[in-house]
This record gives structure tokens, sequence and C-alpha cells, in this order.
């Protein structure tokens, strides 16, 4: 059924471009109730959190630049794939995003050494394909999206390679530069949230602190956002940032009377902004400093009123006095891209169940829909989401649901819904180790079912 105004307006946390393959360290925190990712298919990810598979055996392959097993070409010196001229680039290109000292990712994977005594565990998690982290379906049967995070077969056996050619090091000099992320050209207004140290959520997220902080409006009037760039305070402890547009006085009333009533600044929330009325502006995870909606669109802002900064703080690092500011780029002549949402308010999940289906089927009216992007979202014990129109395509595919690894997927190609195809939505959840029935709703404990399609006009 369609989603009511508030679940339109809640429901759903965007990233504007595809994220940077992270290795996602709060996965294995144990956040939230049973049926996390280290207890279903997903569980690859959250073992390599604590130590990737492989870790110990990896560190027992000797001294890192060994060329044990390596071939030899006719003057006896090694020969095979190396790490500067081989295996970095594949690095740089899919890791470096997170991997990189101070970053969210547990591990650096900069330099030679570090990434030698890892090998092993680097080509299993690259053949089980558990790394880099990519939800989606990419076999192209279900869409295409810019940025997607896959390695090819090509590059999977190079890393090998490497490992069983003895981990040669090559010309070190040639090892690329770490990244430097891209800069937001033009700042229209610059929001930051109040400093704050994060503390855990026990018993369900040690490591895990959901905040909320209501920061003063960035515009007087209405306009769009079309880009913006993130200045995380504390790079190793925040996971994800969403903000909010708040698009009723009394929305903007509600955050602020909750905002510090228990004497910490802002207020905990989970799914969303906390508050009914509210409006997805900004999605960001470590790797994607700079978000850009398609070129001459964006989501509309209101003017004159307070904006919802949601941050997911993970601790797995400690916790440090953060102070995250985030700079927008207004265009009040770019094309405001308009929300659809499928979503299945009428959940009823049994206990202890590995396998249960729900489901729910619209219709996005009597004329065509030009679909530039979708965002997936259920919660913590959701398995996989799939979308087909009724005419038999895949709109998106999710095979892998992982509640770590949220973000905005932008089709590199528009997909059209014919008017009056009826479009289904299904996801799958693994309820093992829950005592009671699942019900729909915001809060950690509770699901949700749904997908947020952004159209043009």
């Amino acid at each position: 059924m369609p989603a009511t105004p508030r679940i339109l307006r809640t429901l759903l946390l965007p990233s504007i471009t595809a994220l940077a393959a992270c290795h996602e360290s709060s996965t294995a925190s144990g956040e939230g109730d049973s049926g996390s990712a280290a207890d279903d298919d997903d569980g690859d990810e959250a073992q390599g959190d604590d130590a990737p598979t492989g870790a110990d055996d990896a560190a027992d392959d000797g001294d890192s630049g060994s060329s044990d097993g390596a071939d030899s070409g006719d003057d006896g010196v090694p020969t095979g794939p190396t790490f500067a001229e081989d295996v970095a680039p594949i690095l740089a290109a899919n890791c470096w995003g997170c991997h990189v000292e101070g970053g969210i990712a547990p591990f650096p994977m900069l330099e030679y050494e570090d990434v030698s005594v890892l090998a092993q565990a680097i080509v299993a998690a690259t053949e089980a394909r558990t790394m880099p982290p990519w939800p989606l379906d990419a076999s192209g049967a279900c869409g295409s999206f810019v940025g997607e995070r896959v390695l090819g077969d090509d590059e999977i056996a190079t890393i090998a390679a490497w490992v069983d050619a003895g981990k040669l090091p090559g010309d070190l000099s040639l090892v690329p530069a770490p990244p430097q992320p891209p800069a937001l050209a033009t700042v229209s207004a610059t929001i930051a949230i109040e400093p704050y140290t994060p503390q855990g959520n026990p018993p369900e997220n040690p490591n895990d602190d959901y905040r909320c902080f209501v920061v003063a409006p960035p515009t007087a009037s209405d306009t769009v956002l079309t880009g913006f760039e993130v200045h995380p305070g504390v790079e190793s402890q925040v996971h994800h940032i969403v903000v909010f547009g708040l698009e009723s006085d009394a929305a903007q009333a509600a955050a602020v009377a909750m905002s510090g009533q228990d004497g910490r600044p802002g207020y905990t929330c989970f799914g969303g902004s906390g508050v009914g009325d509210s409006s997805l502006l900004v999605g960001w995870a470590p790797g994607v400093p700079v978000g850009e909606y398609p070129v001459g669109t964006g989501v509309p802002v209101s003017g004159g009123r307070a904006l919802v900064v949601q941050m997911h703080y993970n601790l797995a690092a400690g916790a440090e006095l953060d102070a995250t500011r985030v700079d927008l780029r207004f265009d009040a002549g770019a094309i405001p891209l308009r929300s659809l949402t499928l979503v299945d308010t009428d959940l009823t999940i049994p206990p202890n169940t590995t396998d249960h289906v729900e489901g729910a089927s619209t219709t996005f009216g009597g004329s065509d829909v030009t679909i530039v992007a979708a965002f997936p979202h259920m919660h913590q014990i959701g398995k996989e989401l799939h979308v087909e129109v009724a005419t038999g395509e895949c709109a998106i595919g999710v095979p892998r649901w992982d509640f770590h690894w949220q973000q905005l997927y932008s089709y590199t190609t528009p997909i059209v819904i014919p008017g009056g195809a009826q479009v289904n939505l299904t996801c799958r959840y693994d309820s093992t180790g829950r005592d009671e029935t699942t019900y729909f709703g915001e809060g950690s404990s509770e699901e949700m079912c749904g997908i947020q399609f952004l159209a043009l006009p």
C-alpha cells in the first residue's frame, strides 16, 4: 500500500552518490537485537570487522617481504603481479575510501607492509565477494548503478595471483598517492552540529550512537539543494550522516522540545529524524565527501526552518568530541525531484523464523514515471529486498541486505515505469533468536519494508 505522509518523510536515509567500499566496523559491534549480520547470510562482513577471515593465517605467512612460492624467470628473479603495479591500483579504486589511517575501517590498507600481512584475508574476502561491500544485484538483471563497487573476475584473480607469487612488492615508488577528496566549488551555506562526545546505547547498541541535532535555518527562502560536502569532526567514528528538512512549525517545535532532554546535546534517534513531518536532504558515509544530485536537479528545501542532522557514530575505535559540519549548495532554479515511495506498513514477522516474506504493491499513476535513483530500506533482521514491475522488469534487487550499508543508488540509465503498471515490493526476514513477533515501526527492534524512488517531475 502507499506510504502514509509520515512514512514518506521519515523512513529512508539516502546518500546522493554511491558510497565508497568501506569495511564496515559497526556490523560486528552487536548493534541491535538478534538477527544482526553476524547471525545471517551477511555474517562474512560482520566477521571481518573484528578480525577478517584468514587474518591469523595471513599474519603467519612470514615476513611481509616474503617471496616464498614465487615463480622465477630465467635469471632466477621472482616474477608475477606486484603490489605497486598491480594490487595497489585495485585497492586505491575500491578500498581506500575507508581503509586509511584514521578512517572508519578498522585497519589501513595503504602501505605494502600492512596489506601483505592481511593478504590471505583480502583474498578470502574478495573471492567470497563480501568485499567490497555492494548489497545490490550487480548482474545487470536489475538495472545498473553509478559507482558500483564490484571487483571484476580479473581483479580478484590478480590479488590471488599476487599472494600465490609471494606478495612481491614491486617498485613502491609507483604506488598511487592516497586519494584527495573533491571539494564543493560553490558553498551557499554551512551547517554545524553542537560539539558532542558520543556514547553507546547499551544493551542493544554498545558501540553505536544515533544522535539528532537541531541546526539553524540555512536559507530564508524556499530553494533547491543540488550538492553538499561533509566535513566529519572525527573521521574514525562518524559512520553516516543524514540531514532532514522540517516541513512544518509543529515538526520544528517537536525537534526543539526533544533536544537536550536527557542532559546531552541533541536527542536519540534511529530510523529517521524522530519527528513526523520531515524531508530528506543529505545522506553521507565515508568515501563520499561531496554529494551531487543529477545535473540541474535537486531536493526542495523550505526556507526559514531549522534542519535536523542525524549522526551515526561507531565507537569501535573510541569516542572523541565531534564537531561535524556540512557545506550546502543551493540553486533556486534547479528542478526539484519528486519522491515516490512504496512501503508495507502491515508487517507481522513471527519469532525464530529463518525465512519470512512480506510485501506490498502499488501504481504510480496513469503516466510514465522516469526513475533516476532508488533507496531500499529495512532494519536489522532484513535479509533480501526486491522490486519488480508487472511488465517483468526488475527495478532493483538487494539479495544481501545489510542495515549498515544504506544509500541512494543512482541509475546509470534512468528506468521508466509505464503508467498504470503495478510495482511489487518483496522483503524477506530472518528473525532467528527473537522471542516475540516483530511489527512495523521506527525503533531498533521494529522493522520496515520500503523503497523510495526519486523521479523527474
